[in-house]
């Protein structure tokens, strides 16, 4: 029902000279977007070209040498894989990289291979400080890559030479670079060698990040010992005893962060001796490689932001455009690239949010092929539509069963985009201009320049505004629902623009109230959309308003709490206000907002009623998330049967599994078995949030709990009955007491309350 994305961006910049872009040839990139992600245009008319940049370097000399190369090619973040590309792309998400100098001055994409011979020149006589361990540890993965691994060692061996003792910090990351070259290639005695060196290290300066990162290391290469369980046995005595006897200085890190020990705890419960690889290859659909990108595999905890240096796995492809990573831990991750312009301008990696990488005990391939994106063909160019009804067409795409259409629009912030359609078996589909106005986003905000926060009437008008621009987007499916590519992308130069996806929507004009709304006064046009609506009842748009309005008073009241402002009433009238709308203008977006209402007061009755209605109105659309809240509905209702077989269609259609928790609850609750929930876990693992439950390592608990008590099942079922048939009073007591003699029982509940 209520379904929400987040889009991670490094640099948003919005340019109105689309047209002008076209005829110069410039730089033009639009952000990869999906429904609910914003999109943006951007545009760098860069004040110095790629010769300029090395005439610059070539022409000087000493400190202002070696000044441009940290500024232009380098960076003031540092030389890493994570900060080394123009563009990273990963599920559902896009960031956009670029490099300043002083004076704004913008550089140019420059190809890394590029920047190698000026990299290896700074490594060797540059200034010996934390750009020159970056550099090295940059080229690394260069000649790694190239099949020049022990070249990799020598250039980060010179590196460590060269740095003082002052750069300690600079020194340990050359380290632990070279002891994964090392690991890499069965240098296993070097490994343990510069290990031991770390340790030694960071027991006299201790740096969190840094000792992490080893954590990882010491983890994917078992610390050097051959076999998993020798390895464990090793962290569990370091953990018990910090003194290390005879003076000898242990290769292992029990500091471990909460992933890798859940990775190792599953490991050492297995019978496996060795971690597996992860690998693949990076290539277009064409079958031309794409070399020297960047590939990380991502976990869960550190996908809320942007790519950081201490990733635990991150390489570099090699010349045929293949990866790999050794010694992974068992769990649930993402890939995501580092790439040039030229080398994904055009393309697009066609991957969605919820693409996971499970890795187990055993090796796992995984290819990625860029597709061609998707063409448009109308509306497009700033094309103005004053038509009653607006037909979106586009180009075919081979091998594609059905296409969904979304429709973005600018606000002050960024932008937002809301799905039109889906499942459309055409290339072209016509829509009225009236279903456009009733989409309902939501409530954004934007700082003013004295930092407050503003409530942006651009989002609340939405797609009913005839003085902004839209833009649309197309992604194309095969018959398994797989994306196939999509019409956003990064495009660069005149050749590979295309048709740019932005129009005007001049149907109707803006009303008083809308005005006075643009202006920035919400209360007085409040007063205005309830006068307009008084006086006419069946003017939708002042009503879709007024519960638009509802909506960003609500959203302050919570960001500003106000005595004056009474929330349950407003509310109140909100719920007036969509059953009203619905009569006028039935669309799933207020039906579903209705069954929201009616799913959390548990009127069962009218949510019932709603939900009937809804169904109806949404036949053929995707709507997974609003099929586990549904079947939460009917286990609330005491409908356990009809409960148990929505969650176990959710569990099949939406791959995040959002309420996996209650269908193991229903699933034991019913079945009284732990093996057959156990197996339901593992074949649906939690992938909602970051933080999400391990609900097979819970019923695990459970299971070891119910061994030493006869009277276990009985109690289970007891206490899941009381969650199952919604006995809040009761279970609240129940979990408020003390010394409970089932603290695995009640941290399955307790997960499952916490998870509505």
């Amino acid at each position: 029902m209520d379904m929400k994305a987040t889009i991670k961006v490094k640099h948003l910049i919005l340019s109105a000279a689309v047209l002008l872009l076209l005829v110069m040839g410039s730089l033009m990139a639009f952000s990869r977007q999906s429904p609910n992600f914003p999109i943006v245009d951007q545009a760098t008319g860069g004040t110095l070209s790629k010769q300029e940049v090395f005439q610059r370097i070539r022409e000087s000399k000493d400190e202002q040498k070696w000044a441009f190369i940290r500024d232009y090619l380098i960076g003031r973040e540092g030389a890493e894989l994570t900060n080394s590309y123009d563009v990273y792309v990963g599920p559902g998400t896009s960031e956009w990289s670029s490099v300043t100098v002083e004076g704004e001055e913008q550089t140019p994409p420059i190809p890394l291979n590029e920047k190698f011979p000026y990299l290896e020149a700074y490594v060797e006589s540059g200034p010996a400080n934390l750009d020159l361990a970056g550099a090295a540890v940059l080229l690394s993965y260069y000649y790694d890559g190239a099949g020049q691994w022990e070249k990799a060692i020598e250039l980060l061996k010179r590196a460590e030479e060269r740095l003082p003792a002052t750069q300690l910090y600079a020194a340990q990351r050359v380290k632990l670079r070279e002891a994964e070259v090392a690991a890499d290639h069965g240098e296993m005695e070097l490994f343990r060698q510069i290990s031991a060196d770390l340790s030694r290290h960071f027991k006299q300066n201790q740096d969190a990040i840094m000792e992490e990162k080893f954590s990882w290391l010491q983890a994917k290469y078992l610390g050097g010992n051959e076999s998993i369980q020798k390895y464990v046995m090793e962290t569990k005595k370091q953990a018990e005893s910090s003194v290390q006897g005879a003076g000898q200085q242990s290769a292992v890190n029990s500091a471990q962060p909460k992933l890798l020990k859940q990775g190792l705890q599953e490991l050492a419960e297995s019978s496996s001796d060795r971690l597996p690889e992860v690998s693949g290859t990076l290539k277009r659909s064409d079958g031309s490689p794409i070399a020297y990108a960047g590939v990380f595999l991502r976990t869960r905890d550190q996908l809320q932001g942007s790519l950081q240096q201490d990733e635990p796995y991150q390489t570099m492809t090699n010349e045929k455009g293949e990866y790999s990573f050794k010694g992974v831990l068992p769990g649930s991750y993402q890939l995501y690239l580092g790439l040039e312009l030229d080398q994904i301008s055009g393309w697009t990696w066609p991957t969605e949010s919820n693409d996971w990488v499970h890795v187990g005990l055993q090796d796992i391939s995984r290819d990625c092929v860029l597709q061609p994106l998707l063409e448009l063909v109308s509306p497009v160019n700033q094309k103005t539509v004053r038509d009653d009804s607006i037909t979106f067409a586009w180009e075919p795409v081979p091998k594609a069963d059905y296409y969904d259409v979304n429709l973005g629009v600018r606000i002050h912030s960024g932008s937002f985009s809301q799905p039109v359609k889906s499942k459309i078996e055409t290339t072209r589909i016509t829509v009225r201009t009236e279903e456009l106005y009733h989409l309902i986003g939501g409530v954004s905000s934007y700082s003013d320049q004295d930092g407050k926060m503003i409530t942006d009437p651009l989002s609340l008008l939405g797609f009913s505004n005839p003085d902004n621009r839209f833009f649309w987007t197309v992604n194309a499916y095969d018959k398994d629902g797989h994306l196939l590519t999509r019409s956003d992308g990064y495009r660069v130069g005149s050749d590979k623009i295309g048709n740019l996806p932005f129009f005007y929507l001049k149907e109707r004009e803006l009303t008083t109230a809308d005005r006075v709304l643009l202006g920035g006064n919400l209360d007085q046009a409040m007063k205005q959309y309830q006068q307009a609506y008084k006086e006419n009842p069946a003017d939708a748009h002042s009503l879709h308003m007024l519960i638009v309005l509802i909506d960003a008073q609500v959203s302050e009241h919570r960001a500003n709490p106000s005595a004056s402002f009474n929330q349950e009433n407003a509310e109140k009238q909100q719920e007036a206000y969509l059953k009203e709308m619905v009569r006028l203008h039935p669309t799933p977006g207020y039906l579903s907002r209705l069954t929201d209402e009616y799913y959390k007061k548990k009127d069962w009755q009218e949510y019932n009623t709603y939900f009937k209605l809804y169904e109806e109105t949404a036949a053929g659309e995707s709507w997974y998330t609003d099929l586990s809240t549904h079947g939460m509905a009917m286990m609330k209702q005491g409908n356990l049967t009809q409960a148990e077989a929505l969650l176990a269609e959710s569990m099949e259609k939406d791959p995040t599994h959002r309420r996996v928790g209650q269908y193991l609850a229903l699933s034991l609750y019913r079945e009284h078995s732990f093996k057959t929930t156990k197996q339901l876990a593992l074949l649906y693992p939690d992938l909602a949030s970051n933080e999400s439950n391990d609900w097979e390592r819970m019923v695990d608990d459970m299971e070891k709990e119910a061994a030493s008590d006869p009277d276990y099942d009985k109690a289970l079922y007891k206490y899941l009955g009381w969650y199952v048939q919604d006995q809040q009073e009761l279970l609240g007591a129940w979990l408020r007491k003390k010394d409970h003699p089932y603290p695995a029982m009640i941290a399955f509940i307790q997960a499952l309350l916490n998870n509505e």
